[in-house]
């Protein structure tokens, strides 16, 4: 009996000292010192990414940080910090951990069970720390390996990295590689714990037009790598059919036209465990001509976390040098912060979710459902369907597009309401450039649900069947 009762104590020690692995920091970093994280009680790197300031162009070198580490078991996470974290917030709040906050308030712990990306933030989002606690890492590479492209720990400055089919990337952890990836040809893996960095380059001035670019590939996945300070749109697929983007963390926002992810003429794709901030747009679906005008389908997006600090959340369309775009689809997004208010009266006006079909395109069948919106007191455009006319290559459309049968269910706004008024803009063009079939369900505003006859609510000419459940 005794030996039994013994067994079992050991098991639960062993659980809650669980295994955590973490890098060193990259030689040639700038040591953090306003924060400092233990894992289990095993430092954790934290590296510093650039912030523009969000009304001023260009970028300005204001910091924000980030680390990362692999654990399994319970795992007891401590946070020291050179300004008071009394005033704390984690942001999302759905993983569950709850800080508890030391006396003198230069201390927090919480205890995590399971995979997490959060925003731990002192007082509103400046200076965040960033903070991912991943599941330990299976099957990784070796340098050496056949078919294996392999960058281990440490600086380097790689240029334009060139894959083809059937290779593997590997970054691994402690590896810090400036530089830009084109991938073309199918079968293609991008991989590993490191860090794909854009610092070294100025604005629109990298090795190559995007950080990570996918071009004309069957089956490639994007899986785990940290990219940070781009110079132009970060991860590019165009011309694809089959790609997977999981566990991707974005900490951006080092200049405009950082948009995180941009499908270009894509379809069959998954994104999913995602922690994605930038400067410009979250998702961008777009048409630029790729794959033969190849359309934009079956786009699925779950269970991730959006960050923006000067353009939206969601932009589907714009530039629509494609067949259609339909079938897309997103489960389960927390948006832990959006731009400043700009309405549909200006030409780069501001949403969460903007549907924009132009050049005579259909944009249908596009679903956003169980999104937490976290706001902090400014406004911000919950959805605009305007059919206008927009551009691609530097051609203007001379017609705009249509929506048909999109959604929103389960949108709840939450945190500060402040001079949050949350509009809802929705008008065609003409009898033919028009928005059809946008059913809002359960959409709802610290709590109070929004309906047709709300103030929020503006529906303009050529805009039929509308419905507020």
């Amino acid at each position: 009996m005794n030996r039994k009762l013994a067994v079992l104590s050991l098991v639960g020690m062993s659980c809650f000292g669980g295994e955590v692995v973490s890098a060193g920091l990259a030689p040639g970093e700038p040591e953090v010192t306003t924060y400092r994280v233990t894992a289990n009680g095993k430092p954790v790197a934290i590296y510093r990414s650039m912030a523009d300031d969000e009304y001023r162009q260009g970028y300005q070198e204001s910091y924000y940080y980030f680390g990362s580490f692999d654990f399994s078991g319970e795992c007891r996470v401590e946070v020291t910090s050179s300004v008071s974290l009394k005033n704390v917030q984690i942001l999302p709040a759905r993983f569950g951990l709850v800080p508890k906050v030391s006396s003198d308030g230069g201390k927090l712990e919480f205890v995590a069970s399971k995979p997490f990306r959060i925003s731990i933030e002192r007082s509103g989002k400046e200076e965040a720390l960033l903070l991912f606690g991943n599941a330990l890492e299976t099957d990784a590479p070796k340098a050496g390996d056949p078919g294996v492209v392999y960058f281990g720990p440490g600086q380097h400055k790689a240029g334009k990295i060139e894959l083809t089919s059937n290779q593997t990337l590997y970054l691994a952890a402690g590896a810090v590689v400036n530089g830009a990836i084109v991938a073309k040809g199918d079968n293609i893996t991008i991989r590993g714990r490191g860090i794909l960095g854009g610092e070294a380059y100025p604005r629109f001035k990298g090795p190559s037009g995007w950080m990570l670019e996918l071009r004309d590939g069957k089956n490639v996945v994007v899986k785990d790598i940290i990219v940070r300070n781009p110079w132009s749109w970060i991860l590019v697929t165009a011309g694809c059919d089959g790609v997977l983007v999981d566990g991707v963390k974005i900490a951006g926002s080092r200049m405009i036209n950082d948009d995180a992810i941009d499908l270009c003429n894509t379809k069959n794709v998954v994104i999913k465990n995602c922690f994605l901030r930038t400067r410009d747009d979250i998702i961008a679906i777009k048409g630029l001509g790729a794959g033969q005008g190849q359309a934009c389908e079956n786009i699925f997006i779950q269970d991730s976390e959006f960050w923006t600090d000067n353009a939206n959340i969601y932009r589907i369309g714009f530039e629509c040098d494609a067949k259609e775009m339909k079938n897309i689809r997103s489960k389960n997004i927390d948006v832990l912060h959006y731009s400043q208010y700009s309405g549909p009266q200006n030409f780069w006006s501001h949403a969460i979710f903007w549907l924009q079909p132009s050049g005579g395109m259909t944009l249908s069948d596009t679903h956003f459902e169980d999104f937490r919106i976290y706001c902090d007191g400014r406004d911000m455009m919950l959805l605009c369907a305007k059919m206008m006319l927009t551009s691609c290559h530097g051609k203007s459309y001379e017609v705009s597009g249509r929506v048909r049968n999109c959604s929103l269910k389960d949108i709840a706004v939450i945190g500060t309401q402040g001079e949050f008024r949350g509009q809802i803009h929705l008008s065609g063009r003409s009898s033919d450039e028009d928005v059809q079939g946008i059913r809002l369900e359960n959409i709802t505003y610290f709590g109070k649900r929004i309906t047709l006859d709300s103030p929020c609510v503006e529906i303009l000419k050529y805009v039929e069947g509308v419905e507020f459940k």
